[in-house]
């Protein structure tokens, strides 16, 4: 009798209506709307129309017809080319990972060179992905009347069959078979009869929505993928930078000295315009006409509307630093159609729909992607652990280190990325997950620093746990912002020869590091921190190849590359410097980007 209703499939045949084709569904239990939506990539306001009772709710064993088209799948075709990824592929086109996959089912597995990918279209794009309650999938038809499903969700306890496989009850469910192994936690595909596999499903309830007509939005053109300008014989810049001249009188009565102390945003925006003036000069020994004006914002948004609302013929504008500041610049940029280098963390946002942002620090998620390719390339034959987090942040970072990890993993190796939970702070869980015999990455995405802290506890107890342990190879790997955690001391860094993926990277013994801090010392007669090299590479790096179309994409402490987050959006800079502490040093490990055309010889250390 099972086996009668397994034969009495889902989709059992089609049918042709004039030039219009249906596809034949009979009901199974777990269907619903979304699901045949999402199957068929038919618009639930269709499948309706075709099946007005389905409108009621669906019942086993009915039978449904629904539209669907014969061409090519909707979206934009894409071939793929050397070294992309799904993450740069997705970025490229404002689209997510997980749309990518689904409208090209197995591309999880790996991409090829030359194949083709279909791009979700923008309703797709749209559609909410997570597992919250209110999750829909609407669609405007011809009479101005769409159809909102809104979901529930519920759980099954379903208990396998002889002959079933994974595959086949997500087929029947509607849910993924990456869904079904992430909520049971299985490590395989394989599973058996009597086995108890937790199913979550949907349960959805049908509106009709009246929809009101919205009107278009401008289109952006889209700038060139290499930032450089038109030539011209002379340029205007404006560099906004808090420098608060009136909370720092010291400056003023000109008695700076290496004695004052200044506010601490004051003393970081003043190194950076410094490092931008040396850069100046040397745009200026390279050829370049510019009027430069510096504004002390002094962090006040009155102050930066004041400077710009009169401003013409402005062909760049350096900074500001302050979150609000830096929206109203970008805006502002849009609409009078002027470049913007935002030279502190920005979020993604103030690149969305405006390319004249380019944002010189990359973001974290840029920066997750980046570590994921490392260690793909270099320790895919090692034991590497992915800890889970708490936070749906986390959560989604961990999604995103494993979709890129399995695009750049080598064909010749299988291993896959374990999900482990922290356990107890005794260390006994992970101690047990540790192998003697290679190494031990333990990764953490998380930049909450009582949770980093709990794993780092415990790592370092499994460390401890017992004497076999002693001389086994293991490593912890987090992001940057755990350098600013005072709890997370040399001591742990050291003992688990710490990973990270930064935004940039400061070596003071090379040659130019040297001839920098000389030529500072002696225009300003003190040493250069870190933001004045940044203010120094983020000026002398763009001004050159904005300005006047020379490639100064290594810098001293920086490197640029910048891409497109999307189309008709700003430009991010995609350089990571992967590095790890050792020996109470910090060591470059490799430098990676969209391009990776840096030519840096990568530093590889054991």
């Amino acid at each position: 009798m099972f086996t009668a209703m397994l034969a009495y499939g889902q989709e059992v045949g089609e049918e042709v209506r004039g030039e219009q084709v249906f596809k034949i569904h009979v009901v199974e239990k777990g269907n619903t709307l979304y699901g045949l939506h999402r199957k068929y990539n038919t618009p639930i306001d269709a499948i309706i129309q075709e099946n007005p009772g389905a409108a009621e709710g669906l019942q086993i064993g009915q039978r449904l017809y629904i539209p669907v088209t014969r061409p090519e799948p909707a979206g934009v075709i894409h071939e793929v080319g050397p070294k992309e990824t799904l993450f740069g592929i997705s970025r490229a086109y404002d689209c997510s990972v997980d749309d990518l996959i689904e409208a090209n089912p197995g591309a999880d597995q790996g991409l090829q060179i030359g194949q083709k990918l279909v791009i979700p279209t923008p309703e797709k794009e749209n559609e909410t992905r997570s597992n919250s309650v209110d999750r829909d999938s609407t669609r405007k038809d011809t009479s101005g009347v769409r159809y909102e499903v809104n979901f529930s969700d519920s759980i099954v306890n379903y208990e396998v069959q002889r002959g079933e496989t994974l595959y086949s009850i997500s087929r029947r469910f509607m849910v993924s078979v990456d869904t079904l192994k992430g909520v049971n936690e299985l490590r395989r595909n394989k599973i058996k009869p009597g086995q108890q596999l937790i199913i979550p499903l949907k349960k959805e309830r049908v509106e009709r929505v009246v929809v009101k007509s919205v009107k278009p939005t401008d289109t952006i053109v889209q700038d060139s993928a290499r930032p450089t300008f038109k030539q011209k014989e002379h340029y205007r810049i404006i560099v906004l930078a808090p420098v608060k001249i009136d909370q720092n009188r010291e400056i003023v009565k000109s008695t700076y000295d290496e004695s004052s102390r200044l506010r601490e945003v004051s003393d970081i925006a003043l190194d950076f315009l410094l490092g931008v003036e040396m850069a100046l000069d040397s745009l200026e020994r390279l050829g370049l006409n510019a009027k430069v004006e510096f504004v002390d914002t002094r962090g006040n948004e009155a102050v930066v509307k004041k400077v710009l609302e009169n401003e013409q013929d402005v062909d760049l504008i350096v900074g500001p630093f302050y979150p609000k500041l830096v929206e109203y610049t970008a805006k502002w940029c849009k609409e009078n159609k002027v470049r913007m280098l935002a030279v502190t963390k920005v979020a993604p946002t103030v690149l969305k729909h405006n390319p004249y942002v380019y944002a010189m620090i990359p973001s974290e998620l840029t920066l997750v992607a980046a570590m994921a390719e490392y260690m793909a390339l270099k320790h895919a034959d090692d034991n590497l652990f992915l800890i889970r987090g708490n936070s749906e942040k986390v959560k989604k970072r961990n999604r995103l280190f494993q979709s890129v990890y399995k695009q750049f993993l080598p064909d010749s190796i299988s291993n896959m990325i374990r999900l482990v939970n922290v356990g107890s702070e005794s260390g006994r869980e992970l101690s047990q997950l540790v192998d003697e015999d290679t190494a031990n990455f333990f990764i953490y995405l998380s930049n909450d620093v009582q949770e980093v802290m709990r794993f780092v506890n415990a790592l370092n107890a499994a460390k401890n746990y017992t004497p076999r342990l002693n001389d086994a190879k293991m490593v912890m790997v987090g992001t940057q912002e755990w350098l600013n955690f005072d709890a997370f001391n040399t001591y742990y860094r050291n003992r688990f020869k710490f990973h990270y993926a930064a935004s940039s990277y400061l070596d003071y013994y090379t040659e130019k590091s040297k001839a920098f801090v000389k030529e500072y010392r002696n225009a300003y007669g003190t040493d250069p921190s870190k933001y004045a090299f940044h203010g120094f590479d983020v000026m002398l790096g763009q001004g050159a190849q904005m300005l006047l179309n020379i490639d100064r994409s290594k810098g001293i402490m920086n490197a640029f590359s910048l891409a497109t987050i999307g189309r008709e959006h700003g430009y991010e800079n995609t350089s990571a410097f992967i590095s790890k502490q050792e020996n109470y040093e910090i060591h470059l490990l490799r430098i990676l980007s969209k391009e990776n055309s840096f030519g840096f010889e990568p530093v590889e250390h054991n």
